[in-house]
């Protein structure tokens, strides 16, 4: 995709997303997040309106003076967070609506371009759209395009700040990543000591793993045990990464 491509993706994946997410309503609140001890969809929730207002204070500071996570208000108890997240989901996207994302923001990476904002807080909504969904029987697949993107984040922007490398404990050990349901969605990981690299590519891997863009994204994240995917080689990799990835 090219720099208006991947606009475009995130623009219309954060109307959607944040969509299905204030959808959740009064009784949902309670649920557990099944796979995030102590998460329940009220608190969750929660956490989404907090980045959503967060994210804006970033797009609206200087590279160079970030905002303090402590101007930001702490979600409201009870039902009363359905409403307020929705708030700051709308006031987020009209913001982002008039953005020029050349301009350089402030990030917990260094200053980057607003870009990396609208990109983030596309993927972290997906993610936690699906936390919710979760709670039921059949959580909707997060869109295979911003699937990958969502893997190449985690490989670009979280694994080199957020990894706990001597969890990982890398020795040169090789994972591939196919996608099964788009076809720009193959990885080759190779992890080491002190940081992962990574590429497009198809090749033998020490471990091999095979789904849909959405099942592989979610369990780079914890969210699946690689269980779920179809597995080739040493399937300890993958729980070494999820150890190793509490991001």
């Amino acid at each position: 995709m090219d720099r208006a491509q991947k606009i475009d993706l995130y623009k219309a994946q954060y109307q959607t997303e944040t969509a299905r997410l204030s959808a959740m309503n009064v009784d949902d609140l309670p649920k557990e997040i099944p796979h995030i001890e102590g998460w329940t969809v009220g608190s969750l929730i929660g956490h989404t309106g907090w980045v959503y207002r967060f994210v804006e204070l970033c797009l609206n500071a200087d590279a160079d003076n970030p905002p303090s996570r402590a101007s930001v208000p702490e979600p409201p108890p009870g039902p009363e967070v359905l409403d307020w997240a929705a708030e700051g989901a709308r006031t987020l996207g009209e913001t982002l609506a008039g953005t020029d994302f050349d301009v350089t923001r402030p990030t917990w990476t260094g200053p980057q371009p607003g870009l990396w904002w609208l990109r983030r807080i596309a993927n972290e909504v997906a993610v936690h759209r699906w936390d919710a969904e979760a709670t039921g029987n059949a959580p909707a697949a997060i869109d295979a395009t911003l699937a990958v993107d969502g893997i190449d984040e985690v490989l670009e922007v979280f694994a080199p700040n957020r990894m706990q490398f001597p969890q990982l404990a890398g020795n040169g050990e090789t994972v591939h990543l196919h996608a099964t349901d788009i076809s720009e969605g193959e990885w080759v990981i190779t992890y080491h000591d002190d940081r992962v690299d990574f590429e497009h590519d198809h090749r033998k891997c020490d471990v091999a793993a095979r789904g849909s863009a959405s099942d592989l994204l979610l369990m780079l994240w914890g969210r699946l045990p690689a269980s779920r995917l179809e597995v080739f080689g040493d399937q300890s990799l993958l729980t070494r990464w999820q150890t190793a990835a509490k991001f």
